[in-house]
């Protein structure tokens, strides 16, 4: 009966959503979440928080805590269904100050987020960027903080295609310098390998496709590449 009453409770609002279609997109704003229950609503802990921000032009940011961070453009049918290309979500509650969203693994609240943590990271204007000159500068494990593209609203991101993490290893005996897995990648299978670090700070790389990747700055914990205009943000978490 509790959860029948929670999730009646919930419904009210969507109802409201769903009869004004100017209320189909959302207004710029900042998210974290601050509550996750299950769908029998019992509430669960939680150390991933989500990120959501909502920006100009139906594009948006999400991410968890530490995790990738997802950038495109999203939509919301008559249904109040948030689609992101990458991840969809039923819109229960949209208030000023509340946002509740819920799908098949459970329901998850957010209030209004004016911490740092969706601030825009640039580079320091005093810091001089290094020219890399060696495979075995970039050598470690690198995890994706931040991803940038010119146009933010060209469309869904392709998990197939997108990086999620590189790998650098350096010169080996099977001639591999690292490796690069997509966001669809397992752990032990990556789609793609490092053949070569040119003189030009290039990466390229071989596998399902051939990439080229440019080494824009690997210095003071970051790895920065850049291909066909976006640029992936990397830092070895630890």
């Amino acid at each position: 009966m509790k959860r029948v009453l929670f999730l009646f409770m919930l419904l009210i609002p969507v109802a409201a959503f769903c009869t004004d279609k100017h209320k189909l997109k959302m207004p710029v704003s900042r998210w974290r979440e601050i509550t996750r229950m299950k769908t029998d609503s019992s509430t669960v802990p939680f150390y991933d928080t989500m990120f959501i921000s909502f920006r100009a032009k139906d594009s948006f940011s999400y991410h968890n805590k530490n995790g990738f961070i997802y950038n495109g453009g999203y939509s919301i049918n008559e249904d109040s269904l948030l689609d992101f290309g990458t991840a969809r979500y039923k819109i229960m509650v949209k208030k000023p100050a509340s946002l509740v969203l819920i799908n098949d693994q459970g329901i998850y609240q957010f209030t209004r987020d004016s911490s740092d943590t969706a601030k825009t990271i640039v580079l320091e204007k005093d810091e001089k960027i290094l020219p890399v000159t060696d495979i075995d500068q970039m050598i470690g494990h690198w995890t994706v903080y931040k991803r940038t593209e010119k146009d933010p609203t060209s469309g869904t991101i392709d998990n197939a295609v997108t990086i999620r993490s590189v790998y650098v290893t350096g010169p080996s005996t099977d001639g591999k310098l690292g490796f690069i897995f997509s966001g669809n990648d397992p752990s032990g299978n990556p789609s793609w390998y490092i053949k070569s670090f040119g003189i030009d700070q290039t990466l390229d790389c071989l596998g399902k496709t051939h990439r080229v990747m440019k080494v824009v700055k690997c210095q003071k914990g970051e790895l920065i590449l850049e291909e066909d205009g976006v640029k992936y943000y990397f830092k070895q978490f630890k």
